[in-house]
């Protein structure tokens, strides 16, 4: 609501009280900047062809009631001023709304274009690149509220209004229009100059939609751009402001419902992974069960001084409810393991105490058995593991009955030197691969992965066929049939060895208990990231631990549980 304060501004209109609807569409959704861009063109041409000045004035009110309430937090005395940075197309139309509404509301503006522009001051061309944009623009100048021009040769057009006072000082919020998701290349001069003078700023900066200068698909900086305290974006949430670096650059994320209908089904479907989904993929526990209602976890793991690997992954399947788990590893090590509630199987090794191929043959019990299997953590790039591995990809993966398995670590870099030993319907095999490991199956460089971790995780799991979960902050899941969903829970503690063999153990053991793969991938990175927060809430992120991650998983799935609000929920509430 706003403050009495505020009712005795200037101007005697003021903002509505703040409610909480909740759409009804699926704000999980999250479509590309080429979904969303015929989204609203369709929107538009079914609606009226005015109806893009409809929403536009949607999104620039939403935006402008969080530049005010940001304004009115920092501005007790109520003298602090908005400079609004608008570009020339669409964004910048959203930017002259957000600039209208809070001129009416009593707050003083200062309003810039952006661009290459004609001449100077007021006789500066100020074309905008949209009916929507220019029609905003020419309200906000009949409103009598100045539209000054921004050019990269002006360098003190910021800080000198043109009666010579400075201005810089009694700016307390600064609202970034500029780009948008319009950006597909760095940006030119002027708009880094611009950018600068925003983030060189003492003002709490909101970016609309999207920072300028972030790429709304990959969230890869184009050249500059703007560090956000807080983003309001609008409809959907954009895949560039949950991958990073943009999601380090939008700051908070607010969301606007601005009443457009669902996306299309088009490919690729991301979502946003939530505790009411993952809270429904969990396997049930009837009262009338038994261990072998629960799922046999084979895991095959291990080599000499990377037990500890091993006994991360088999302790977190059991963790998360597998009913019976068995470790298979080189039998020279079992003496050395704990007694725990793991059942160890001795297996064939080499003379470097790794798993040697004809350990295949003593599985043959084991893999009939088995509901799922883990196949990697510790494993080594010993030659003869790795011919373990090829054989045991085109020997057992590819089996009639496709018993699911999971594979990281060792396990990838065995197959990385020959992806071939792929089955060609993989859908039963889950891949947990870290960039490193995703750039030797794709034979492409770590910084392209990394450039479009969206794209390459859909890439990686069309061209083996399998489930591909590539691991880092914001965890990217995809299946062969484009639908990807990106993970919201986790944090810079989880940066620790053996975090990895963690989330095998997790996602084997919902794979065990009969969870499909894509389910039990999507689930269990949500899982282990939860596991994550909670220690690290507990410990600080400094001071976790792979162990101290496994130890939270039954916290995490209580919380899970006991789940009210959404994850995104809370971001449809406008400011």
């Amino acid at each position: 609501m706003v403050s009495q304060s505020a009712t005795k501004a200037k101007k005697s209109t003021q903002a509505p009280e703040r409610k909480k609807p909740m759409p009804a569409k699926d704000i999980y959704r999250i479509p590309t900047t080429a979904q969303i861009r015929r989204l609203e063109s369709d929107w538009i041409a079914k609606c009226d062809p005015n109806w893009g000045q409809v929403l536009m004035e949607v999104a620039g009110r939403g935006a402008a009631e969080a530049a005010f309430e940001v304004w009115e937090q920092r501005n007790e005395t109520q003298t602090g001023s908005v400079a609004i940075f608008c570009g020339r197309g669409n964004n910048g139309g959203d930017g002259f709304v957000v600039a209208r509404y809070l001129h009416l509301w009593g707050v003083p503006v200062h309003v810039w274009v952006v661009g290459n522009t004609k001449g100077r001051g007021a006789q500066a061309d100020q074309a905008m690149t949209t009916v929507e944009s220019s029609t905003n623009r020419d309200i906000l100048k009949k409103m009598g509220v100045e539209v000054r021009s921004f050019a990269s040769d002006l360098s003190s057009n910021f800080f000198d209004t043109p009666d010579g006072k400075q201005l810089s000082s009694s700016v307390t919020v600064i609202v970034d229009a500029l780009l948008g998701t319009g950006i597909d290349r760095d940006v030119d001069a002027v708009f880094m100059h611009a950018i600068e003078m925003i983030n060189g700023s003492d003002a709490t900066v909101i970016a609309v939609d999207l920072p300028s200068g972030i790429h709304s698909d990959s969230g890869q900086v184009m050249g500059a751009a703007v560090r956000a305290h807080a983003t309001i974006t609008f409809g959907n949430v954009k895949p560039g402001l949950i991958n990073y670096p943009g999601a380090e650059y939008a700051g908070e994320l607010r969301v606007i419902d601005i009443g457009l209908p669902e996306a299309s089904l088009e490919k690729p479907i991301i979502h946003l992974t939530s505790a009411e989904l993952v809270k429904d993929l969990l396997p049930k526990r009837p009262a009338n069960s038994h261990k072998g209602s629960f799922g046999y976890l084979l895991t095959i793991a291990g080599s000499l001084g990377m037990s500890g690997a091993t006994m991360l992954a088999t302790e977190s399947s059991l963790k998360v409810g597998t009913g019976l788990c068995i470790l298979a590893t080189p039998s020279s090590l079992v003496p050395h393991l704990p007694a725990k509630e793991v059942i160890y199987r001795p297996i064939a090794e080499t003379d470097e105490a790794t798993i040697a191929p004809k350990a295949l043959w003593e599985l043959e019990k084991d893999l009939d058995k088995a509901t799922a299997v883990v196949l990697g953590p510790g494993l080594s790039t010993n030659e003869e593991t790795v011919s373990f591995v090829h054989k045991f990809m085109s020997k057992v993966m590819d089996r009639s009955n496709e018993v699911p398995c999971l594979i990281d670590a060792d396990g990838l870099n065995c197959i990385a030197e020959n992806t071939k030993v792929f089955p060609e319907d993989a859908k039963h095999i889950v891949i947990t691969p870290h960039p490193k490991e995703l750039s030797r199956l794709l034979d492409e460089s770590t910084s392209e992965i990394q450039k479009d971790r969206i794209g390459s995780a859909t890439k990686a799991a069309q061209e083996f066929g399998c489930i591909v979960v590539l691991k880092g902050a914001h965890t990217v899941i995809a299946d062969p049939d484009g639908n990807v969903f990106i993970n919201p829970t986790g944090n810079p503690g989880m940066s620790t060895a053996g975090c990895g063999d963690v989330l095998s153990g997790i996602i084997g053991g919902l794979l065990a208990q009969g969870v499909e793969p894509f389910d039990a991938a999507v689930a269990g990175v949500y899982l282990h990231g939860r596991a994550g927060d909670i220690a690290a809430h507990s410990l600080g992120e400094a001071s976790v631990t792979a162990g101290n991650i496994l130890e939270s998983i039954p916290d995490a799935l209580l919380s899970i549980q006991d789940e009210l609000v959404s994850d995104l929920e809370a971001m449809f509430e406008p400011m």
